[in-house]
């Protein structure tokens, strides 16, 4: 079998202690370090890192007040905790501050722990499809520059999985041909993609009762 790639595969993490393939910008990691750090200090040990971006996408803004110089890049960046038996969030972006509310109902936690050593083992498989080549059947693999991303990172005494969830490998049909991606199934069963709902979707149910209310830096 014969493994193709047909454009450079973009694989972005943050790692506080290294830098990202594209930046998301300086200032934005050293405040989430610098909060996740200050989380630590009051000796709460149990914190998830979560964010969201797009690599090559413009950025809209629904009103004039909401425009910011992202650098290229705006990233959302949602910081949440457990603290003693509670869960809490708040969110930080490239130019905003948001306030902390406290989620009345989660589930994300739970799946955590039950699977955290699948978790930590499991990796997302890059988007491959089948092809008949003189014949014969080849796999090609396939990517793009451009593309959204997820990352997780969880912080239990110390940093216990990180995880970049990038949109494309979730994809049912690949390329400009539609080719079938042989991976979809195992990519969309994963359970790095479990967690992933499971957060997106206390983020979302969470903040649709409970105004996040932001201050510019």
């Amino acid at each position: 079998m014969t493994h193709l790639k047909l454009t450079s595969l973009l694989f972005l993490t943050l790692v506080f202690s290294s830098t990202k393939a594209q930046n998301t910008s300086e200032e934005l990691d050293t405040i989430v370090k610098d909060y996740v750090q200050e989380l630590a200090n009051r000796k709460i040990d149990t914190i998830c890192v979560y964010q969201k971006y797009c690599v090559g996408y413009i950025t809209t803004w629904k009103n004039d007040e909401d425009k910011c110089n992202a650098g290229g890049l705006l990233v959302s960046t949602y910081i949440i905790w457990l603290e003693k038996g509670q869960t809490f969030m708040t969110k930080k972006d490239n130019c905003f501050d948001y306030s902390t509310i406290i989620f009345r109902n989660e589930t994300f936690w739970d799946f955590y722990f039950t699977n955290k050593d699948t978790l930590a083992k499991e990796e997302i498989k890059i988007p491959e499809f089948v092809k008949i080549v003189k014949g014969k059947e080849q796999i090609y693999s396939s990517s793009i520059d451009h593309s959204c991303h997820q990352e997780i990172k969880v912080f239990v005494k110390q940093l216990q999985i990180e995880k970049d969830l990038d949109e494309y490998n979730f994809e049912k049909e690949i390329g400009s041909a539609k080719n079938k991606n042989i991976n979809y199934y195992y990519n969309i069963n994963s359970f790095l993609k479990k967690l992933q709902t499971k957060i997106e979707h206390s983020i979302k149910s969470e903040t649709k009762t409970q105004l996040l209310t932001k201050t510019r830096r």
